[in-house]
């Protein structure tokens, strides 16, 4: 197929998403599926040279870096207008995407598509500041702009993407969505996480004295916020310890943040020194030998929609655990455990029970490598091509 008859789409990918972790997953995911469709030329327009990967020599995607130096007036007058729901023409530097006609613009974080004249489509991962607005996770500038972008985003895009039907009931419930041009896409892990599948045991061995890490340990990945309740987690803990006289070590990964101090402070006050390990920031191929080496994911998070590490663990055959919150359910399906995130006895009784049956641990993962079916990155990229055809054939129309 000529570059002529391919479909152009644009991905912004915001200067906000560098340190968002769980973004850049979804982002790098987006871009592979994407590209593995021929009649798509994709383009990924950024603002941050940190947000861009490593190894990108063969790749079909365009990375195109957007114009730095923008006025605070033309900033000001962009958000003015996004708020009054009015075009202007004062879009800075985003004017550069003009010169690339495209036929669908995808973005997260901002309406720009709207002053553009471009068809887009606003993903919106998750609203889950409307159900914990005291959470000092969520301040209330933080949760003014969400509540902005995602109003806006759905009021303008020709297509709004959720990750999960109840994410789609909710966007409907707390936005007035239309349920019509709304699709939700089911997660699926980045290209990566398939890459370490198969890991020798001389590179789990190095990645294990590397941290050292305890001989079996449940292992959480996620950021030191409030709304992952590690406390719940760590509480479990020392109720298996003090009740079943069981010692599970528990692992932890992700940057500290701002409230790193006040999370960790519950491993010293329970009495679970040398028990919890906070190894950091861990690199892509070291985080997935910390999965492989693993008795189980436990993720404790109660303030989600849906969440990566579940799909990441399943790939890298490993048991999953998991919060039932919101979407987590239909996430998961039967391959996994799943638990209260409220309830300290619960989290405590399901680590336990893969602790100590080894059968169990083995269906599970059997039953994730299935599941994983679904989440491919195949599926999810078909998924998201629909959207885009759909999406360019509406901007044909108009």
């Amino acid at each position: 197929m000529s570059k002529s008859e391919r479909l152009r789409v644009g991905i912004l990918n915001p200067a906000s998403a560098v340190g968002h972790g769980g973004y850049m997953q979804y982002l790098l995911a987006l871009v592979d599926g994407l590209s593995r469709h021929d009649d798509l030329q994709v383009s990924v327009f950024y603002e941050d040279s940190r947000s861009v990967p490593s190894g990108l020599a063969t790749s079909p995607v365009a990375w195109v870096a957007l114009p730095t130096g923008e006025s605070r007036v033309t900033g000001a007058i962009r958000a003015a207008s996004t708020i009054l729901n009015t075009r202007t023409s004062s879009i800075g530097r985003f004017k550069a995407l003009e010169g690339h006609d495209l036929d669908c613009l995808i973005s997260c974080a901002s309406p720009v598509g709207f002053h553009l004249g471009i068809p887009f489509v606003g993903i919106v991962h998750d609203f889950i500041y409307r159900y914990f607005p005291d959470l000092a996770d969520f301040p209330l500038k933080e949760r003014v702009t969400r509540n902005l972008i995602n109003s806006r985003l759905v009021r303008h895009a020709a297509l709004t993407v959720t990750e999960s039907e109840v994410g789609k009931s909710d966007l409907v419930r707390l936005f007035g969505a239309d349920p019509g041009k709304t699709r939700p896409i089911p997660l699926s892990p980045p290209p990566h996480v398939y890459q370490h599948r198969s890991l020798s045991e001389s590179t789990l061995r190095e990645v294990a004295l590397r941290y050292d890490l305890p001989e079996r340990f449940v292992f959480y990945p996620a950021q030191l916020w409030e709304h992952k309740n590690h406390r719940r987690l760590f509480e479990a803990l020392a109720h298996l310890r003090d009740r079943d006289g069981l010692r599970v070590p528990c692992v932890l990964a992700g940057s500290g943040g701002d409230h790193a101090e006040g999370v960790l402070s519950a491993v010293p006050e329970l009495g679970l020194e040398g028990q919890v390990l906070h190894v950091g920031y861990v690199p892509d191929a070291d985080l997935a030998a910390i999965y492989k080496l693993s008795s189980a994911l436990v993720y404790a998070s109660f303030a989600e929609y849906t969440n990566m590490p579940v799909l990441e663990a399943m790939v890298l055959g490993t048991p999953v655990l998991c919060s039932n919150a919101f979407a987590m359910p239909e996430q998961v399906g039967d391959a996994g455990l799943l638990f209260d995130p409220f309830d300290v006895q619960d989290i405590a009784t399901q680590i336990r029970r893969i602790w100590n049956d080894e059968a169990l641990g083995e269906t599970l993962v059997r039953r994730g490598t299935k599941r994983m079916e679904k989440f491919s990155l195949d599926h999810f990229g078909n998924r998201w091509r629909d959207v885009v055809v759909e999406v360019a054939a509406l901007g044909e129309s108009q």
